[in-house]
């Protein structure tokens, strides 16, 4: 049997390991927030200079810089920074990125005419006056051949606003009209590709088919059914007896 001594000594020697154990995870705990917030800087004031420089000043401390937008910036050089998020001053975590504006210097040139031509045409052009091609929109319109530029935003010779960027809208060409399918179900197979073809509408082979009681060149099926919206770049198919 073990002797009382010994079982104080034991605990006594528990105790000891268990306070050191709670110990050691504290101490880890402590060195743990200790080096996450070692890995905290303070974000530095990038106003002014260019990119170069502000790239420079962000990888010292271990920050990314990313040029989110630009615009034209009266007073202010082209290439330097005109605003930055987060803001100086700001605790952020290394590997963060701080997004900045730069500025495209004063406004030079007037907005081009765009309307007319491609849009291949349209980012030459803008290229060429220190402008980008913003929003392209495509749309059925009545104006101008199809992939030719129809609308612009801001309009021709346009030099007030901030923004570089040129929206426009692309034609698809005519907006194709569309008919209502007439029930041809019981006609003659003979009269409704006749009409069809004075009216510019295409049908398909004729599928004949042997139906008793029926007289011969009747229209038993259609598809489109009657009632659905139909093209004359659709395709009309009938199911004819024979």
């Amino acid at each position: 049997m073990i002797s009382k001594a010994k079982l104080s000594k034991l605990a006594s020697l528990s105790l000891m390991i268990a306070i050191l154990i709670v110990a050691a995870i504290f101490s880890a705990m402590t060195a743990m927030r200790v080096a996450i917030r070692g890995r905290e800087v303070v974000v530095q004031d990038l106003k002014g200079k260019t990119e170069l420089e502000a790239r420079q000043i962000l990888e010292k401390n271990g920050l990314i810089l990313k040029v989110s937008q630009s615009r034209f910036t009266p007073g202010v050089p082209e290439g330097r920074i005109v605003e930055q998020n987060p803001p100086k001053g700001t605790s952020l975590k290394t590997g963060r990125s701080v997004k900045v504006l730069v500025s495209r210097g004063e406004r030079k040139y007037p907005v081009p005419k765009l309307i007319g031509g491609t849009v291949r045409a349209a980012q030459i052009t803008l290229s060429e006056s220190k402008l980008t091609l913003g929003i392209t929109d495509f749309a059925h319109t009545n104006e101008g051949e199809p992939s030719m530029v129809v609308y612009q935003s801001p309009p021709p010779e346009t030099v007030e606003g901030a923004d570089p960027k040129v929206n426009i809208l692309v034609s698809l060409g005519p907006l194709e009209p569309y008919y209502t399918m007439p029930d041809l179900v019981g006609k003659s197979y003979d009269s409704v590709s006749a009409r069809a073809r004075v009216e510019g509408f295409k049908l398909g082979k004729p599928n004949y088919r042997n139906y008793p009681g029926i007289a011969p060149g009747i229209v038993i099926q259609q598809k489109p059914q009657a009632g659905y919206r139909l093209s004359k770049n659709d395709s009309i198919l009938l199911e004819v007896s024979q």
